[in-house]
């Protein structure tokens, strides 16, 4: 297949067209940045056979990017967590899916690939994630975005448009081409602190994520989009276990946290961000993902595509080595004990 990938220069979008090139299949990439796009495809010996360089919010571009595609996989976002520009954001966003979702239809492309998130499934009454549960009502601004880009894809998928929504969980992953938020994140435990909470971290391989990506374009449609709704989940690990199996690699500190101190925190952080800008990760909604993420127990995925996860520990190892190896963690001692088992 000939296949146009958008937001190739992030983590999910640059191993899921890795994944497909290494499958046989032709790329496409729509980027914004393409020497830097270009500069990981050569360190991961992948010919692109054509370059689309600019914006997902020019449709002129985006109809060129996917003029003769066979399929197509939108995985570029616009991140901005900053409520002043929260409208913005909700624009760009909806500005991508419109141009190349919708577009992709219109032109008849037989296979299209949204890459969601699994926290648009996170409703505050869920018990556990899955594909038909209600959706997260949104906090931030970057989450109002994606249910609302959510909503708009559902609809077309009901009107009967051959769309495939993935949710991914927290993306970990080496090879980066940019440092990601999942794995800033990962850094951030490491040289911070693990939050001891109730919850845990949900996180999947970008690795194994891009291969579900592959497989779900290649294998044949259901026969009802509104079905074709994929929990792409990973591992599930409780904050204890998760500190485990990091302290396996490098000494971690961790500090329990009771939920409602997290999430007061969370909130005066949101307000002080009305007037100031606030450097720090820490947010309503983020103390909520770390106190309450449910579990997911869909086997949606693996009914579809016999599909399973590497083990949990291979994750977090060549994560960490990598993030090492590029200065993003200083390295620790050799004597340290390092994984020796999986999770």
């Amino acid at each position: 297949m000939d296949v146009l990938v958008s937001g190739a220069t992030g983590l999910v979008g640059a191993h899921t067209a890795a994944a497909l090139y290494r499958a046989g299949h032709r790329l496409r990439l729509l980027v914004r940045d393409r020497q830097r796009a270009e500069r990981w495809c050569a360190s991961q010996d992948i010919a692109v056979s054509e370059w689309f360089e600019g914006d997902m919010s020019d449709r002129a571009l985006a109809r060129r990017a996917l003029h003769g595609c066979d399929a197509v996989v939108h995985a570029a976002a616009a991140v901005n967590l900053k409520r002043a520009e929260a409208e913005q954001t909700l624009r760009s966003n909806l500005a991508g899916v419109e141009n190349i979702v919708g577009e992709a239809w219109k032109m008849g492309i037989p296979r299209i690939l949204y890459v969601s998130s699994a926290a648009v499934l996170m409703h505050p009454k869920a018990q556990y994630l899955r594909e038909d549960g209600e959706l997260n009502p949104g906090g931030e601004p970057y989450s109002v975005a994606k249910r609302a880009c959510e909503e708009r894809v559902r609809d077309w998928q009901c009107q009967g448009a051959p769309i495939i929504i993935s949710y991914p969980s927290a993306v970990f992953g080496p090879h980066d081409p940019k440092l990601s938020e999942s794995n800033a994140a990962l850094c951030t435990f490491c040289n911070s602190f693990v939050p001891q909470t109730r919850s845990g971290m949900q996180f999947v391989d970008a690795r194994d994520l891009a291969d579900a990506h592959r497989l779900l374009l290649e294998k044949p449609m259901n026969g009802n989009p509104c079905n074709e709704r994929y929990l792409v989940a990973g591992h599930f690990l409780p904050w204890r276990a998760f500190a485990d199996l990091l302290a396996s690699q490098r000494p971690v500190r961790r500090l329990p946290l009771p939920a409602w101190l997290l999430m007061s925190a969370g909130r005066f952080l949101d307000a002080c961000r009305h007037v100031i800008t606030v450097d720090f990760p820490l947010s309503r909604e983020a103390a909520r993902i770390v106190c309450h993420f449910p579990p997911s127990r869909s086997q949606r995925l693996r009914d579809a595509l016999a599909f399973e996860s590497r083990p949990a520990a291979d994750t977090v190892h060549d994560t960490l080595c990598w993030l090492e190896q590029c200065g993003h963690l200083t390295p620790v001692n050799n004597n340290h004990n390092k994984r020796t088992h999986h999770v």
